[in-house]
């Protein structure tokens, strides 16, 4: 049994910390204005924004202007992430553009429902691909000649919708499937 301390260390919400480091880097008026903007999502109300009519202020002795890529204590930014992102993809034609007459939908975890079994005490390994839409038949072909399998090998329950492959496949299946864009 749990004692109420324990209890309480469990729920109890950690501290909002000012996530930026001060450095050099950064300008006073932005740390100010990133803590408003924390401060203001913690509290129902929304609060006023800073006096509008001011400017922002120039360099100081901490700061440099060519400090780095901000610009204005006001102005947002895109994360890193995004702009790395962004920097990565090419303008070329994705395989999930392509028309295809059926569809594998993702769990709600964003995992591909593609699941191994073992049947007869282990001595029979089958693959199950489920939450197929569309044209299961269509499905099946293309798996076996994308995976080079003989089609007798996928079988395709039509009661359930589910497509099940001979052999534990699910890292080849689950490749194909996001190469093909789903």
């Amino acid at each position: 049994m749990l004692r109420p301390a324990v209890l309480l260390r469990a729920f109890a919400a950690p501290p909002r910390w000012l996530p930026l480091p001060l450095s050099r880097q950064f300008a006073p008026s932005l740390i100010l204005t990133t803590s408003r903007r924390c401060l203001a999502t913690e509290s129902s109300t929304p609060s006023p924004p800073p006096n509008a009519t001011t400017t922002a202020p120039g360099p100081t002795a901490e700061a440099p202007a060519s400090s780095g890529p901000i610009a204005s204590p006001n102005k947002k930014s895109p994360p890193v992430s995004q702009l790395r992102k962004e920097a990565r993809t090419t303008k070329q034609p994705q395989p999930s553009q392509i028309k295809r007459p059926f569809h594998v939908s993702r769990t709600p975890s964003g995992n591909l429902a593609v699941y191994e079994l073992a049947k007869r005490g282990g001595n029979k390994k089958l693959t199950t691909i489920k939450k197929i839409e569309g044209d299961r038949a269509a499905l099946r072909a293309a798996l076996a000649e994308g995976l080079k399998i003989k089609e007798k090998d996928v079988k395709l329950n039509t009661l359930t919708g589910h497509l099940r492959v001979e052999g534990h496949r699910k890292t080849e299946i689950t490749a194909w499937l996001e190469q093909q864009g789903f």
